[in-house]
């Protein structure tokens, strides 16, 4: 027991210490594209280590998450960043959202051992994956036209498909839920930040877009940085997550869904 609690707590410290890292160092951790509205991929191994640590654990990646933001944006008062300052913004909703992946990891564990678990499970995978992808690009890809759009989201369609083939074909039914759980839990961080800019820093919204049309806005950000990330994630953590299946940890959290 006091092994198994050592290793968490070193990965833990991994975990961390890349978040850190992955943060200070620019246009890695955050993504700038949109002037003042960056992307980010620090969310990657939050996701990562919501599905791998114990309760005792798995919330303090997290929380360096948000500390990560809140120093960047006191170093960075640009844009929407501005609103980062308050740790109500930067680092209340990146603790929330570790919660929420961590429980729904146990939500898909409990809906795999009802009767039809495997039917509902793999439904909600090709559901949720499906309109994450046609979503998410014809926000993305706005300019183009309809046909590029489909092209582009069915090319994206057939690596889930392929990734979800190996992972059932190599790894067994349970790794497929952690793409869906990493689509679901980068739109829930998302909707999560919004909602506490809204709430603690509104004016941000005005002073960036110039426009009182704040639904316009969220729906522009959940669909441009929201499924942007969803899908990255997906794409990224999901390999880490196999590869690190050989793990003892990982391999106990695997065996919960037996």
């Amino acid at each position: 027991m006091k092994k198994n609690e050592t290793f968490e707590l070193v990965l833990t410290s991994i975990f961390v210490s890349l978040i850190f890292l992955m943060g200070m160092v620019p246009q890695i951790g955050f993504i700038t594209i949109v002037p003042g509205n960056p992307i980010t991929i620090l969310h990657i191994p939050v996701l990562i280590a919501a599905v791998l640590l114990s309760f005792k654990y798995f919330w303090i990646p997290g929380l360096a998450f948000g500390l990560v933001s809140l120093i960047q944006a006191a170093m960075n008062p640009v844009g929407l960043n501005i609103a980062f300052i308050n740790p109500l913004v930067s680092v209340l909703p990146r603790v929330l959202f570790v919660f929420a992946v961590f429980y729904l990891f146990k939500l898909f564990k409990i809906l795999k051992n009802t009767k039809y678990g495997n039917f509902i499970v793999v439904g909600l995978v090709a559901i949720i994956t499906v309109i994450a992808i046609f979503e998410g690009t014809f926000v993305v890809f706005n300019n183009l036209d309809d046909i590029w759009n489909n092209l582009i989201a069915s090319l994206l369609l057939l690596i889930f498909i392929g990734l979800y083939i190996y992972m059932y074909l190599k790894h067994d039914f349970k790794s497929l839920v952690i793409p869906s759980i990493f689509i679901l839990g980068t739109l829930i961080h998302t909707f999560l930040v919004l909602g506490s800019v809204a709430l603690f820093s509104y004016g941000a919204f005005f002073e960036v877009f110039q426009t009182d049309q704040v639904m316009d806005v969220i729906i522009f950000i959940v669909g441009f940085n929201g499924l942007t990330e969803a899908v990255i994630a997906a794409i990224i953590g999901t390999p880490i997550y196999i590869a690190l299946q050989r793990i003892p940890i990982v391999q106990n959290k695997l065996a919960k869904f037996d």
